[in-house]
């Protein structure tokens, strides 16, 4: 009498345990892979941020030197060249900043290359002394100045960070009058200073003061 086995060949089973190991090896790669690629972004991403914080940092540190300019006399910014075609930088010697430096800078930093530049324009108030939102030279205010600091890092595709503030004249320096020699003239004056307004026969104007 002869019995029959219920149990597969050894061949069949070598088999199916080789299809098993390859599909567990399979789903482990494809587990690595997304773990590589998820790693390769979270880095890619910590990096971006650290190098916009860098960015942010020579952006502020620009504004703080144009504002310590201004503050130590309003005609270091007013009197610069204007329109984003006329950008400038700010280096910094013996605790001064100097902001008079016509063009771009580059700062590297952990080895990234960053563009960093300002640019002053001037602004007008309508008549509710709103500032105007094109500029009106008839409206034009003296006492405020538009800067706007860009920086760039990357390639030419690469990213930039750009923003603009108002400063304002705050306070006003007395000038000393030492002589009326330098002619009728308008604008803005400098320290000592010896231009007038207008002139009627012999009685010269300036700022509201009347001389013989």
């Amino acid at each position: 009498m002869k019995t029959f086995s219920s149990q597969f060949p050894m061949h069949t089973q070598r088999g199916s345990l080789l299809i098993e190991v390859l599909i567990v090896i399979s789903v482990l790669a494809i587990i690595l892979s997304l773990g590589a690629q998820a790693s390769l972004v979270g880095l890619s991403a910590t990096k971006l941020a650290g190098d916009k914080d860098v960015a942010l940092n020579l952006m502020n540190e620009t504004f703080e030197a144009v504002n310590s300019a201004s503050d130590e006399k309003w005609q270091n910014v007013y009197s610069l060249s204007k329109t984003s075609t006329n950008p400038h930088y700010a280096t910094s010697s013996t605790g001064t900043w100097n902001i008079n430096n016509a063009g771009n800078e580059v700062i590297t930093v952990n080895g990234v290359a960053y563009t960093r530049y300002f640019y002053v324009d001037n602004v007008s108030r309508d008549a509710a002394r709103s500032i105007e939102n094109v500029y009106n030279s008839a409206n034009d205010d003296p006492s405020t100045q538009k800067v706007t600091v860009t920086v760039l890092w990357g390639n030419a595709n690469g990213n930039v960070l750009s923003t603009n503030q108002y400063i304002s004249r705050w306070r006003n320096k007395v000038c000393i009058q030492t002589d009326w020699s330098g002619g009728a003239a308008t604008g803005v004056k400098t320290c000592p200073d010896t231009t007038y307004g207008s002139q009627d026969g012999n009685i010269k104007t300036t700022s509201g003061t009347l001389t013989l």
